[in-house]
């Protein structure tokens, strides 16, 4: 599944609006340049380490720097989970790699849209992350270089040799462009997201066109296979079949959230009062309905989902199972699963 990273570059002495940032990705992207890799500097790094005290998610730090040896001992007190450095910075590759390494973090390397990409090659045993700039490092708001073929090429290249290094994009992602860098695992964005007023929302065009890309009942059927194989790994190791039966649950409770969430989404105008709520069945969610008088497209959530611990449907309830969504503030929504029998939880 692809993660989105939120890059903070240009809400970087906004402490309140980074924390929101924190709230809606799946990783957040930090950017450390020195002014001398790059034009300008980013804010000093006593400050990044107090900002990032707060943050919640996983997050990876990116290097546009000279003086690698310098900053990778600086930000390794970040405890972050990769560090990455560019190759256009150092003629010590390996050298670098191990330094990070030696810290006890995981190695990225990062190539900017106009160096040749068989340069990072004889270095891709070694890291866990390759970055594939789509803009020039350095700059927040550039517009996007496609870089595609570089990016299959790497794909192919780490399939052939048998490689498990991660695959991240930054610069100039939108919901647009988004979709010709969906093979990575890690996508970042930046100004997309934080230009906006309502994050959230950003964050669902963008799901939204990776989902055109990846049909959502490809999405969802990734989920039931990694459902199923966590599931057996579960009972086999543990014979819990209680916390089996509570994964499933869960499987189900965000399947049907993230399809409620794509149809306000694709129907903006659902909810117009603040405060007001609508209740969307999983059958509406199947197979289409009127909705307030809006109709919905089928297929937002996939037909045949099977609980692996009982063999039932997912979404089969004795009294129905339903979405509850409740505006909040105009713009954003809180979802709520209800099940038709009180009694009733995910068949357990």
């Amino acid at each position: 599944m692809v993660k989105i990273a939120g890059s903070f570059l240009k809400i970087q002495d906004d402490e309140t609006k980074i924390r929101e940032l924190d709230k809606v990705c799946d990783v957040i992207h930090v950017d450390v340049m020195d002014g001398k890799f790059t034009e300008r500097p980013t804010i000093p790094l006593v400050k990044m380490k107090e900002i990032l005290r707060g943050i919640k998610n996983k997050f990876d730090v990116h290097l546009m720097v000279l003086n690698l040896k310098k900053y990778i001992d600086e930000v390794a007190l970040f405890n972050p989970n990769f560090i990455t450095f560019h190759i256009e910075s150092t003629l010590n590759v390996q050298e670098i790699i191990d330094y990070i390494h030696s810290k006890g973090i995981k190695a990225g390397i990062a190539i900017n849209p106009d160096t040749n990409i068989e340069k990072i090659y004889p270095y891709l045993d070694s890291v866990e992350m390759v970055l594939v700039m789509s803009v020039k490092a350095g700059a927040g708001g550039q517009h996007f270089i496609d870089i595609t073929d570089r990016l299959h090429e790497l794909i192919d290249y780490r399939k052939k040799n048998d490689l498990n290094y991660l695959l991240e994009v930054d610069g100039g992602i939108d919901d647009t462009t988004i979709k010709l860098v969906q093979d990575a695992d890690i996508i970042v964005t930046g100004s997309f997201i934080t230009d906006s007023e309502n994050y959230q929302s950003q964050i669902y065009k963008l799901k939204k066109a990776l989902r055109n890309g990846f049909t959502l009942a490809e999405l969802l059927g990734v989920i039931v296979v990694l459902s199923i194989l966590g599931l057996v790994a579960i009972t086999a190791i543990d014979n819990n079949i209680k916390k089996s039966r509570y994964d499933s649950c869960l499987v189900q409770q965000t399947s049907l959230i993230e399809g409620a969430k794509m149809v306000m989404l694709d129907h903006p105008n659902l909810l117009p009062a603040v405060g007001s709520s609508v209740t969307i069945s999983a059958e509406q969610l199947q197979d289409g309905a009127t909705i307030n008088g809006e109709v919905i497209d089928a297929g937002y959530i996939e037909d045949d989902m099977i609980n692996p611990m009982t063999d039932k449907p997912y979404v089969d309830s004795t009294g129905g199972v339903s979405v509850e969504i409740t505006t909040t503030n105009g713009s954003s929504f809180d979802y709520t699963v209800v099940y038709g029998n009180d009694d009733e939880s995910c068949h357990r």
